[in-house]
């Protein structure tokens, strides 16, 4: 379980940043877009755990792991690269109307669910803990999604902590296979 609630909190601390950004730019996020964000991140998530599941039937557990394992050091590589580099958020309010509405929050919540959906596949198979992993995001980005926007403070170093945290999880993902 420990691992489920660190790999979602890993995968939604962009969400806090999206939240801050949109915050000290002025931009709205209303309750019902951020509950579409986080209803589109669980249920992708999920789908993405149950098709990993189905996969996993079919293909040997060696496969999974070191599929998984390298996915997930390739998300907490690509966390700290965002974190390390010019982390500028994307501009999703394309009306220029100070608010994300459901069309721009479809778009956000799709984009903000890649890293979860590619930490679904990382983890699939490490148990009956996972299938809460979906339940764990979408709460997640829905709650930093909320927080983002009523505190703004610098999020760079989350992110480069969630970055390690991540390729951890990988490593140990791995460490079986080698050892």
């Amino acid at each position: 379980m420990l691992l489920v609630l660190l790999l979602a909190i890993s995968v939604s601390l962009d969400t806090l940043g999206i939240g801050m950004a949109y915050a000290m730019a002025g931009i709205r996020i209303p309750n019902r877009t951020r509950l579409l964000v986080a209803f589109l991140n669980g249920g992708l998530t999920g789908l993405a755990v149950f098709l990993g599941e189905q996969c996993l039937t079919e293909v040997p557990d060696l496969w999974f792991q070191l599929l998984g394992g390298s996915i997930l050091i390739v998300l907490g590589v690509k966390t700290l690269w965002n974190a390390l580099g010019d982390n500028k958020a994307a501009q999703y309010d394309k009306d220029n109307s100070r608010s994300i509405d459901l069309k721009e929050g479809c778009v956000l919540g799709l984009a903000l669910a890649l890293d979860s959906v590619s930490a679904a596949f990382g983890i699939v198979g490490q148990g009956n803990w996972v299938v809460l992993f979906p339940l764990c995001t979408a709460v997640l980005c829905g709650f930093f999604l909320w927080v983002g926007g009523k505190y703004t403070y610098n999020v760079r170093r989350l992110n480069g902590v969630s970055g390690v945290l991540l390729i951890i999880l990988g490593l140990f993902r791995l460490y079986p296979l080698f050892f």
